[in-house]
């Protein structure tokens, strides 16, 4: 009741215009979720990213880099420059996008604000007009205006079934979706008819549109392309030919929803006779691999799998077959979610 009572108040104060919202230099769009845990906002901004970049405007992605040291400190990284950078600086998610994308601006700052800021006074910046920001898990960031707002839905845990923190996992009540303009339903790439997931896809947005009327429901779908060898993974451009699948393996992760990177392991027709799932951002340790290691042994597993949020961070690999699980998103409507991105967005410009 407490925490419940703080979000609603927060939210009516911004609603009222008694708490102020800032505007940035250049259009906005915020990628976010209702819930805790992942929902594969990250994997979709890198995706949304890209199609801007595609569009011809350069990007900013500003995010707060969870897990970094020094996190009080503002990090602006100008396109092509320090791509390699340690994710200990910069936070595992900032890492992925810095390694997916060295084409785009990074702001990493817990004052977000701050950090667009930062990156508009770049002397290498000044001399575009052709910026747009993406707040990278910016839903609840209401101090920032946007032109755009879109959140994304895991399927497995749609929020009209969940509780308000702490007894569920939702950050704010289902009704706060009315501020969306665009939702998103991350479908799992399993091997479901489709048929059967479409009809479920259906359900779940019928029953969500109720609270965002006004909002366009899209749905993507993310999912396991290549597992590549960590070697191979860290190379620049990691040869397709070498993507491989063993029959069994151990998974370690240290991220948001690990019962979903099970679920696309599986559906890839690989068992996994044990795993090792940390805290979200954890950096998986000497110690941890030892224990990792061993149990895969035991279980008779012929090799470890993580996803790239977790491989980012290693600097030594373990003594063990060790895995990445590349992750690919589409979206099946994106012409339609294009023109959208050109009339909200690009049409202020």
């Amino acid at each position: 009741m407490i925490y419940r009572a703080g979000v609603y108040l927060r939210n009516r104060a911004f609603d009222a215009g008694f708490l102020s919202v800032r505007n940035l230099p250049y259009p906005t769009v915020s990628v976010g979720n209702l819930t805790l845990g992942g929902t594969g906002k990250t994997p979709f901004v890198i995706y949304l990213a890209g199609l801007i970049t595609k569009m011809g405007y350069e990007t900013a992605i500003l995010t707060r880099g969870y897990g970094r040291r020094k996190s009080g400190k503002t990090l602006v990284l100008p396109p092509q420059k320090n791509a390699d950078l340690a994710a200990f600086l910069t936070g595992d998610e900032p890492a992925l996008i810095r390694r997916s994308l060295p084409e785009v601006w990074l702001g990493i700052s817990a004052n977000r604000f701050f950090a667009a800021n930062a990156i508009t006074r770049h002397e290498e910046s000044a001399r575009t007009a052709r910026l747009a920001f993406i707040l990278d898990d910016g839903f609840q960031c209401r101090d920032i205006r946007r032109d755009l707002d879109i959140v994304m839905i895991d399927p497995a845990r749609p929020p009209d079934a969940e509780h308000l923190f702490p007894l569920g996992g939702l950050r704010e009540p289902v009704t706060e979706l009315r501020r969306a303009r665009v939702v998103i339903l991350n479908v799992t790439g399993s091997p479901d008819t489709e048929e059967t997931r479409n009809a479920r896809v259906d359900t779940i947005t019928e029953n969500l549109r109720k609270y965002a009327p006004e909002a366009d429901f899209f749905h993507c779908i993310q999912r396991i392309k290549r597992i590549l060898p960590f070697s191979a993974w860290l190379g620049s451009q990691p040869p397709h030919h070498l993507s491989i699948a063993p029959k069994t393996a151990f998974l370690a992760a240290a991220i948001g929803n690990p019962g979903r990177f099970m679920q696309d392991i599986q559906s890839l027709g690989i068992e996994t006779p044990g795993c090792a799932f940390f805290k979200d951002h954890a950096a998986i340790g000497r110690k941890d691999w030892e224990i990792c290691v061993a149990a895969a042994r035991n279980a008779k597993a012929e090799a470890i799998i993580i996803t790239e949020k977790d491989a980012v961070k290693i600097s030594a690999p373990p003594d063990f077959p060790l895995l990445v699980a590349v992750q690919n998103t589409e979206l099946p409507e994106s012409e339609r979610f294009g023109e959208i991105l050109q009339r909200r967005i690009f049409g202020a410009l």
